[in-house]
């Protein structure tokens, strides 16, 4: 490892370096040096949510019921989502409907069982994780129209669901927390339900920005910036587009409550603190936390950060907030909270 890379890990437990630097090693070429038939294939050969894997991750929970269901988009083109049921499901249950990250180009919902299954565990509610379609093979804004698809599709309250929703929050992380705030627009504006609320962990909300932290742990700003170029390039829609870009919308105003959490040593820190910034100066309860000595994705990885599983439930209690009724659980932040730093 280099000296700098060294310096900006040094906030990190020594678990979490020693993960980041195992991770480079084995990551092969550079996401900028990879070709297109080398991205399809490391989206679907990402390691499977099992032993030694969830020592990592943490576990899946075997009391969660999961299927795969097709889902058809706008355009025709049909894209499969992942749903996570509890195993005894009421006529009227609430939904979340959760976008993965990846940078509009790796992942898949299959990476996230640990988290979503959990969130089921613990709420009981429904959770349907969309395979969105991903660049360079689709790109922007086709990730955006899936997303909202899905949570028309969702709202229709379809027999494969099992359930009537009876409330439905979005939530994603980092490119799928630019998703998830998209929705949250995009359901004020056009036909779509009413939120409960919106989780935005980590997310990209100015793709006209540049990054900070160039060499930061397990996402560093030239692997963003190449993010972007493979979602927007070619697709005639700038990055300072509102279609792709949150920050950009006209207004801000009558939104979902939103829980928005940062990682310390992220270079999406800064938008993500700017949006929730943006958002409570428009009248919407926002919850900001900045989870410390943590690096971009932390959420996904509790078994190798000190607070990672932490932030799970501060997730798993603004949900039960929303979805479930509980004034007990962590409440929506006052328009006027200040930011919340924590670990």
């Amino acid at each position: 490892m280099s000296r700098t890379r060294w310096v900006d890990t040094a906030g990190m437990p020594l678990r979490t370096r020693m993960l980041c630097y195992s991770l480079r090693l084995v990551a092969g070429k550079p996401i900028s040096e990879r070709t297109d038939e080398d991205i399809a294939a490391d989206r679907s050969n990402s390691p499977a949510p099992r032993f030694p894997v969830t020592l990592i991750t943490g576990k899946v929970w075997r009391d969660v019921f999961r299927f795969e269901q097709d889902i058809p988009m706008r355009d025709g083109v049909t894209i499969t989502a992942r749903i996570h049921r509890p195993a005894h499901v009421g006529a009227s249950t609430p939904v979340l409907v959760y976008y993965h990250g990846g940078g509009w180009v790796m992942g898949r919902p299959l990476d996230y069982e640990s988290m979503l299954t959990q969130i089921v565990h613990e709420l009981g509610v429904v959770v349907v994780a969309p395979d969105y379609r991903k660049a360079p093979q689709a790109k922007a804004p086709a990730a955006v129209h899936d997303a909202v698809d899905t949570l028309t599709w969702v709202a229709s309250a379809p027999s494969e669901l099992g359930t009537r929703p009876a409330g439905i929050a979005v939530g994603g992380d980092s490119a799928g927390g630019n998703l998830a705030a998209l929705v949250a627009i995009a359901a004020r504006d056009e036909d779509c339900p009413d939120l409960a609320g919106q989780v935005l962990i980590y997310p990209a909300t100015d793709l006209s920005l540049e990054h900070p932290m160039r060499t930061a742990p397990m996402l560093d700003g030239p692997s963003m910036d190449t993010f972007k170029e493979l979602y927007l390039g070619g697709s005639g829609v700038p990055a300072d587009d509102p279609r792709v870009s949150p920050m950009r919308a006209a207004s801000h105003e009558h939104l979902a409550p939103a829980l928005v959490q940062t990682a310390e040593l992220d270079p999406l820190r800064p938008e993500g603190e700017a949006y929730a910034e943006v958002l409570r100066a428009a009248g919407v309860p926002v919850r900001l936390t900045r989870w410390r000595g943590v690096p971009h994705g932390f959420v996904n990885i509790p078994g190798a950060t000190h607070v990672g599983m932490q932030a799970r439930y501060e997730i798993i209690d603004q949900l039960r907030s929303w979805l479930c009724g509980d004034e007990t659980a962590t409440p929506n932040a006052a328009a006027g909270a200040p930011l919340e730093s924590r670990g």
